[in-house]
């Protein structure tokens, strides 16, 4: 068109090719549309009716009274079949929003064209012409389902101009039916044979009270005189439309493979009152002659309510169930198989405007995103997934232009990401941080967001099994369980859903999680094919409660002696104690060791005092430059614990429910915390110190007299040093493998803890000493990986 000189558009061009494509009699205007495409036909088209201003128009057809709009009529449900449908269709003829020439302006205000209407089929009915103007009319029709025999029936009403019939359908408003087959419990499709590429589509009406149904597909060959025996791939498909539920939701696909005489059960879950949609077709790749006989039972065992939710200390949950299809026999069973953490955003949220790349050409509109961050603890390697429900489920139908989450580690490492339809993101054991941004052209749109709940689904180690009871006295009682039983058709039955015991909940579960699970009602019975009961099952939830008290008694947890001290000794304690928070709070170092020096006077041996200046002094961003003080203030602190006291104390047992002793087991306890902690930076000391070697050495013998510190990573760094003074680079790289696998179990008490960066660089270090070049360009890269320095871009 460009080279010709000819005006060209979207609507030009696509009306070209649809008036020209060519139907193919062999195929459905399901499978092929407007038919196969001719490009010269196409091409001649637009020659022949360039100079025609009104090729260029769009013309919007929408059917009024239904809802939404829609640009067709598709009458599928039973309701809508059951009796004629009039309906109005309006028109509106669009021009381009951006064309603002004088001509195209007069243009749309004096357009006025004389329309014939068509209609393809004769069960629709329209009017034989129309007028349509600048603001755009509207016309009736009626289309007649109540004829038409089951099955998928097409149709359309074209609008012609009515001056220049030949260029065809101006616009097109499409027709759809599908007729069911009549509603009975048992449906016999019969004997049904396929041709290469053939689907064969079947309308069942659901019936009333129906939750599954069982699809049974046999070979007709007779495996003792067929001599082709082999197997028949077929494909079989089920759909029913729920509004405001995607496709994927409610569509099951299965294939089946079919051996001369053999048999095939297969159980779908069906919502009642919807049409169901079932097709049958060879695969692709099957070849031979093809016969199979077909038939669907229906069942149904419906609960009140169908969603249970369960809250501690509720009592359980009193559901109703009815079979209305049929006699069938329940027997209640479920369990929860995932749980759900909610999660709020941090406060530092804020909407901001995006770069010149983000602005909407044709509105000159700026988008703008807002990211929320949160934070979660992983305690131990495994996958999760990101759930935003308010915003999730939807693409094109969603209210914002996008939302995406990005997953990292403590170390800023990328995890993974969800989107819409979220999948399962891996995570190592310690933090998580997720981010959330959202994307729209409106700030007040982000601004609701601000506080959106995230919730973080795992999979339990176990599952939960839920114990369901035929009478709230039995749930009570917690015997005997709900038994086998016929339920016959139009009758009820009560059943008890007992909530989890306390001990049954996994304790990483916390107060306000929610266990998420399913139920099944009916039974399967081995003798009988088909599951016998709804695929999927039915939603149950469980809201988590409040923690119960710990039973499990501490080794030395008893009731505090009688405090003897006088009101004025108690008075200088809590006095001492809070100076010592005082004094833990400064910032500023100068003005902490001013204050350290005053209570130091005050309270020359107290040890509490002495390890906040020891662990300040040891602090990762000055300790290099306060060795000698780290040293000096290590001895002090160890000069006042009596070693020989505390081993004799801990060489034997001692009377656990002495409230005495158990003080007095606390008191011992904190003196060897301190004196590990003292020996232990102490020796980090000595080692970063020129010439301290022996010194070095001798402090880590004291050291292993009290923790074994090859197995305790509080005091790995102490090992690096030792192995990387001894030469032992394979120990030492060892070592740091195993830090990394175990990052998270660093504490913020650890002497001199080691993060991703710091491991990978005496990594780097220890394989340089060896000689592995290749491993050590490896691990630098490896490092730029686990350990960025800020987040990647959306």
């Amino acid at each position: 068109c460009l080279k010709a000189g000819i005006p060209y558009s979207p609507h030009r061009i696509r009306r070209a090719m649809e008036n020209t494509a060519e139907f193919k009699d062999s195929l459905s205007s399901v499978e092929q549309g407007a038919g196969m495409i001719q490009v010269d036909k196409a091409w001649e088209y637009i020659v022949n009716h360039k100079d025609l201003p009104d090729e260029d128009i769009r013309f919007d057809v929408a059917v009024e009274n239904r809802v939404g709009s829609p640009r067709g009529v598709y009458l599928r449900q039973p309701s809508e079949l059951s009796e004629k449908q009039s309906l109005s269709i309006s028109v509106n003829p669009l021009f381009r929003d951006d064309d603002v020439e004088a001509e195209t302006q007069k243009q749309r205000v004096e357009l006025e064209m004389r329309l014939t209407l068509k209609s393809t089929q004769p069960w629709i009915v329209a009017p034989d012409h129309f007028l349509l103007v600048h603001g755009g009319r509207s016309f009736n029709i009626e289309v007649d389902p109540t004829t038409l025999p089951p099955g998928l029936h097409t149709g359309q009403v074209l609008g012609y101009d009515s001056d220049k019939p030949d260029r065809g359908p101006l616009f097109t408003l499409p027709v759809t039916v599908t007729s069911t087959l009549p509603q009975a419990p048992a449906v016999k499709l019969g004997g049904l044979s396929f041709a290469p590429t053939e689907v064969k589509r079947f309308f069942l009406d659901v019936p009333v009270g129906a939750t599954w149904m069982d699809v049974t597909v046999t070979d007709c060959r007779d495996p003792s005189i067929d001599p082709d025996g082999n197997m028949r791939l077929i494909v079989l498909h089920t759909l029913q439309i729920l509004p405001h539920t995607a496709m994927r939701d409610t569509e099951r696909r299965r294939y089946l493979y079919l051996s001369p005489g053999k048999t095939f059960v297969t159980s779908i879950a069906v919502h009642a009152g919807i049409t169901c949609e079932l097709a049958l077709a060879r695969y692709w790749s099957t070849r031979g002659e093809t016969t199979l006989d077909v038939s669907v039972q229906f069942h149904g065992v419906q609960p009140t309510p169908d969603l249970v939710m369960l809250t501690p200390g509720g009592g359980g949950e009193h559901v109703r169930i009815k079979s209305s299809v049929a006699t069938e026999t329940v027997s209640p069973s479920g369990s929860f198989s995932k749980w759900r953490t909610p999660l709020r955003p941090k406060a530092d949220a804020s909407v901001v405007p995006l770069g010149e790349r983000d602005i909407l050409p044709s509105q000159n509109k700026r988008i703008y995103e807002l990211v929320l961050t949160y934070e979660f603890e992983q305690k131990e390697k495994g996958s999760f997934t990101p759930r935003v429900p308010a915003l999730q489920g939807v693409l094109y139908e969603s209210a914002y232009e996008s939302q995406l989450i990005l997953a990292f580690d403590g170390e800023k490492k990328f995890l993974g990401a969800a989107d819409s339809w979220p999948d399962g993101i891996t995570a190592p054991k310690g933090k998580v941080f997720l981010r959330l941004q959202v994307r729209h052209s409106d700030p007040s749109m982000l601004t609701k967001l601000k506080d959106t709940v995230l919730w973080i689904e795992r999979n339990l180690k176990k599952d939960i099994n839920l114990s369901v009871f035929a009478s709230k006295q039995h749930k009570m009682m917690g015997s005997p369980k709900m038994s086998k039983r016929k339920l016959r058709k139009g009758m009820f039955a009560s059943v008890f859903i007992a909530e989890p015991t306390a001990s049954s909940v996994p304790s990483v579960c916390k107060s306000g999680d929610v266990l998420f699970g399913t139920i099944t009602y009916a039974s399967q019975e081995n003798s009988l094919p088909g599951s016998r009961k709804r695929p999927g099952g039915f939603p149950i939830n469980y809201l988590v409660g409040p923690k119960a008290a710990d039973s499990k008694s501490d080794s030395f947890k008893t009731a505090d002696p009688p405090d003897e001290r006088s009101e004025g000794e108690k008075m200088e304690e809590s006095v001492r104690k809070a100076k010592l928070k005082f004094l833990e709070g400064i910032k500023d170092d100068a003005k902490f060791e001013d204050m350290f020096e005053v209570l130091e006077e005050q309270y020359p041996d107290h040890l509490p005092l002495l390890m906040l200046r020891l662990e300040r002094l040891d602090k990762k961003s000055n300790r290099l430059k306060n060795l000698d003080k780290v040293i000096e203030a290590s001895d002090k602190v160890i000069a006042l614990i009596p070693e020989g006291e505390l081993a004799s104390y801990f060489g034997i047992n001692h009377d656990k429910d002495d409230p005495a002793a158990v003080k007095l087991h606390k008191e011992m306890r904190e003196k060897k915390d301190f004196l590990m902690e003292a020996i232990g930076r102490k020796a980090l000391a000595l080692a970063e110190t020129n010439d301290k070697d022996a010194e070095f050495a001798e402090t880590m013998n004291e050291l292993k007299k009290w923790v074994e510190v090859e197995k305790d990573n509080k005091y790995a760094t102490l090992v690096l040093k030792r192995e990387q003074k001894a030469g032992r680079y394979g120990s030492m790289i060892k070592l740091l493998n195993n830090l990394l696998k175990n990052i998270a179990t660093e504490t913020k008490d650890a002497i001199c803890p080691l993060n991703k960066a710091e491991i990978y660089e005496m990594r780097t270090k220890a394989l340089e000493e060896l000689g592995y070049d290749v491993l050590v360009e490896h691990n630098k890269k490896w490092r730029v990986i686990s350990h960025p320095t800020k987040y990647p871009l959306f």
